[in-house]
């Protein structure tokens, strides 16, 4: 069975997601209401919530009856990568950023990514010559909007961060194709693309992943 990855926005999300509340542990629901601002306590728990229903679908089992938990190496916080309680050889990957989340689970580990774009945000060139090698600058510059298409190479390359291929201070080594349509591949892994008006995303794993958008409290397949 391929692995499976939803994204939309986070409204969408939470209104056909139920009480997201009740999905969540006690450590996520003490990490949401942490959080000063609405929108982004709305788009912690739409992320948590909809990782679950990834790996509810990739089990063939409820998303009540999963447990997530994040732990950090450096630190006793419940923060970092997160993964299944009790579930040996399935990785989950959830992201979230200003009204959009993505969440991902796959036989293995699995990495995804999501930005929202505004269509006004210029292209932050320093982040970008950090972020790219030397091919994909030129790349970007001769785009017809070196603004999109670097989102593009930001959220496949951040997906490759959480699959452990590198460290953030380490993306500019990964020389990918910036005009390439459809799933590329890095290695082992297989990088697919999403992307709507206002947000890209990606997600990174070893096996195939069935990538649907979430609208209306529904699920629709897009690749």
């Amino acid at each position: 069975m391929a692995g499976v990855a939803l994204a939309g926005r986070t409204g969408e999300v939470l209104a056909g997601a139920g009480d997201v509340r009740e999905l969540l542990t006690r450590a996520e629901r003490d990490r949401a209401d942490a959080l000063r601002s609405a929108a982004d306590r709305d788009d912690f728990l739409a992320a948590h919530a909809l990782v679950r229903l990834c790996a509810g679908e990739l089990l063939g089992r409820p998303a009540q009856g999963l447990t997530v938990v994040q732990s950090c190496g450096r630190c006793d916080r419940p923060h970092g990568r997160p993964r299944l309680d009790g579930v040996a050889g399935v990785g989950v990957s959830l992201a979230h950023a200003r009204g959009w989340v993505a969440a991902a689970a796959a036989h293995g580990p699995v990495g995804v990514d999501i930005e929202a774009d505004d269509g006004r945000t210029p292209l932050d060139r320093r982040l970008a010559a950090r972020a790219c090698g030397p091919a994909e600058l030129a790349e970007l510059e001769a785009a017809a909007d070196p603004r999109r298409t670097f989102l593009r190479q930001w959220v496949r390359k951040e997906s490759l961060v959480k699959v452990g291929e590198c460290t953030l201070d380490e993306v500019c080594r990964l020389d990918l194709p910036v005009h390439r349509p459809g799933p590329v591949r890095r290695g082992a892994w297989r990088l697919t693309d999403w992307s709507a008006a206002e947000a890209v995303g990606c997600v990174a794993a070893r096996e195939q992943v069935r990538l649907r958008t979430v609208s209306g409290g529904r699920r629709h397949r897009t690749r």
